[in-house]
């Protein structure tokens, strides 16, 4: 899981930003929790102030550690009122294999153009990994011996990717085994966000989101009917056909009416749930080894009334082994009914807190959060 993560010089981000999910102790909501790391977080902010790009940054090393899907980025890479040449990521994880506890620091630069100037890696504090543009890497991991440790500097490639994909390497060595571990979770992360007009994403899978032919090349369409029931939306769901043939999704009002098309008359928070419902449907697809072990949505409750945007939350709070990350606006969600102080922040455009770091009070389960968040109590200033 992740447990920490700092980014400086990147977009927004001038001075160095810090994201600790290191859980607090809380004995109320404990399923928002694991191995006293945060397991469910809900961050807020004004407009602007860093919420998108927080997820944008957090996902960056996707880009050069995988093949996967990443969403078109800015021209604005660094920051444009840094005299700084290089964006900085550092990233602290926690990994249990069999029943031990290991400590993952994975740290990398990129130049404006995003090309790879350094990177690190050290399990349980040790540098296992070590590289600089235009110098030989070192490494200490087992089966690396032969391998060739000058990589050319205009491909601008990740060492630790060219390693993963050019290596067998003994897994009986610990180090060995993390770094599989952890090659393998960057691979099966997953950022979206969850408005119809925009359906790109970042990682987890290659190609194009298509909600319609998921659908029907899985045969779930009266899943969805049965889905969207469940979330307070009674539609009788039925396939036709477009001019063009191929295959779409109607809504029949009676048998006396013909099926009119769901996309062109259902709200926009319906169609921000059917976002949803697709990724949902791929974490319920997920098998062992591709579990999504870090899970963004980004404005995930976009267009939601405020009943459904709780629904959505309780359904991802018990995801046994998936860490979810939430930007939102609505402080309805910000009670401790449903999460705890140490899983609510607040994102200024400098700084990102949780609640019980924001104030001086001693936060209980009977104080209410929205209505202290509504105050002004938990400013970052």
């Amino acid at each position: 899981m992740l447990k920490k993560f700092s980014v400086t010089n990147y977009r927004q981000f001038n001075e160095t930003l810090e994201f600790d999910l290191t859980a607090s102790n809380y004995s109320f909501n404990q399923e928002c929790v694991k191995n006293n790391l945060v397991k469910l977080a809900l961050i807020y902010g004004k407009n602007g102030t860093g919420k998108s790009n927080l997820g944008r940054a957090i996902f960056d090393l996707v880009s050069h550690l995988t093949d996967n899907r990443v969403e078109k980025s800015s021209s604005f890479y660094l920051n444009i009122e840094s005299k700084k040449q290089f964006a900085s990521f550092i990233y602290e994880f926690d990994f249990i294999e069999n029943d031990k506890l290991f400590k993952v620091i994975y740290s990398f630069e990129k130049d404006n153009k995003q090309i790879l100037t350094s990177e690190k890696l050290l399990i349980n504090n040790e540098v296992v990994i070590s590289y600089e543009l235009g110098k030989p890497f070192t490494t200490s991991l087992n089966g690396t011996k032969n391998l060739h440790k000058t990589l050319n500097p205009n491909q601008n490639l990740s060492v630790l990717r060219y390693i993963f994909n050019n290596t067998n390497l003994h897994k009986k060595s610990h180090r060995n085994k993390i770094f599989i571990t952890f090659m393998k979770y960057v691979n099966n992360i997953l950022l979206f966000r969850n408005v119809i007009d925009d359906l790109s994403y970042t990682g987890y899978r290659i190609g194009n989101v298509n909600l319609r032919e998921d659908i029907f090349t899985n045969g779930t369409l009266k899943d969805f009917e049965k889905f969207l029931n469940e979330m307070g939306l009674f539609f009788k769901l039925v396939p036709i056909k477009t001019l063009d043939g191929s295959s779409d999704i109607g809504i029949k009002f009676s048998d006396q009416t013909k099926p009119v098309p769901f996309f062109e008359i259902v709200s926009t928070g319906t169609k921000s749930l059917t976002i949803f419902y697709f990724w949902w449907k791929e974490i319920e697809r997920q098998v062992i080894d591709e579990k999504i072990p870090l899970l963004f949505i980004d404005e995930f409750d976009c267009s939601y009334h405020f009943a459904l945007s709780e629904k959505i939350v309780e359904t991802l709070k018990n995801l046994p082994n998936t860490q979810v990350i939430l930007t939102s606006h609505n402080t309805n969600l910000l009670s401790n009914e449903i999460i705890r102080p140490d899983c609510g922040y607040v994102v200024d455009g400098k700084a990102i807190k949780s609640l019980n770091k924001l104030t001086n009070k001693e936060l209980r389960e009977v104080h209410n959060l929205e209505r202290l968040y509504q105050s002004g109590e938990f400013s970052n200033g």
